[in-house]
C-alpha cells in the first residue's frame, strides 16, 4: 500500500495514521514538515520513506523502529546531525542526505553495509551525501569512497 502526499504544504499527520501497518511507501516530500510525524515511526511495514524538500532539522531516534526501511530520502532539508539509531537499519540500501547541514556522520555508520557505495546519480542505491558542510577529515575521507569512510569510522 502506498500513500503519496507530496506538494501539499503539510506540516504534520494525524496520529490515527499510526495504524497503517501495511503501508510500504510513504511520500511526504515538498511539504512544510519540521519533525517527522510520530505516527510514521509506527508504520513498521515501510520500505520507502520520502521526506525531501521539507523543513526537517533532526531525525528522531525512533527511526530505528522502521526495521524494514530500504530507502530513506531526506535531501534538501536542514538536518544538522544523523542519529546513531539510523545506523541500526540493516536493510537500508539508499540513504539520501544531500543538501542538508551535516557536518559529521555517526561513527556507527559503517554498520550500514547494504548502502554499498557513495552514490552520484539520484536513482543509484548507496549513500548520497554531497552538498553538506562536512568537517575535515570526513570531507577528505569521502574522496576515497564509502569503504574509505567506513574504514575511518570503524573502531580499531
Amino acid at each position: 500500500m502506498k500513500l503519496h502526499l507530496a506538494n501539499n504544504q503539510i506540516t504534520g499527520l494525524p496520529g490515527s495514521l499510526a495504524t497503517m501497518h501495511s503501508l510500504t511507501k510513504l511520500n511526504l516530500s515538498h511539504n512544510r514538515i519540521v519533525h517527522i510525524p510520530t505516527c510514521v515511526y509506527s508504520m513498521k511495514g515501510l520500505v520507502f520513506l520520502h521526506l525531501a524538500c521539507n523543513r526537517l532539522e533532526t531525525i528522531a531516534d525512533q527511526i530505528q523502529d522502521l526495521v524494514n526501511l530500504k530507502i530513506l530520502i531526506v535531501e534538501g532539508n536542514s538536518i544538522h546531525t544523523l542519529p546513531k539509531t539510523l545506523c541500526f537499519l540493516e536493510s537500508l540500501e539508499l540513504l539520501n542526505v544531500d543538501f542538508n547541514d551535516l557536518q559529521n556522520v555517526p561513527v556507527e555508520m559503517y554498520q550500514l553495509s547494504k548502502l554499498g557505495r557513495l552514490a552520484c546519480h539520484p536513482l543509484d542505491k548507496g549513500l548520497h551525501i554531497i552538498h553538506n558542510p562536512l568537517l575535515k577529515p570526513i570531507q577528505e575521507v569521502l574522496q576515497g569512497g564509502l569503504s574509505a569512510l567506513y574504514n575511518y569510522l570503524k573502531p580499531t
